[in-house]
């Protein structure tokens, strides 16, 4: 399962959850301003992670954001 860290009226969060959702996946989102996930927000700042969303892939892998998470979901060339 996927995690995508968020905030409210971000375009590229939303655009980033309806990915997800029209490939099928399941994730669980956690919005840096809700109360109960403002623990976050102070590990992103610890880490120097400055954006949102932040999508992590279901191994724990740290993706990105809306843009990695567009590279990451390409099949792959080889």
């Amino acid at each position: 399962m996927f995690i995508i860290i968020t905030r409210s009226k971000c375009n590229f969060c939303d655009v980033a959850k309806a990915l997800l959702k029209q490939k099928g996946f399941q994730f669980v989102q956690y919005n840096i301003e809700s109360r109960s996930s403002r623990w976050i927000l102070a590990l992103m700042k610890e880490a120097g992670i400055t954006t949102v969303p932040q999508v992590f892939s279901p191994s724990g892998e740290r993706i990105g954001g809306y843009k990695e998470l567009i590279e990451w979901l390409k099949p792959s060339k080889e």
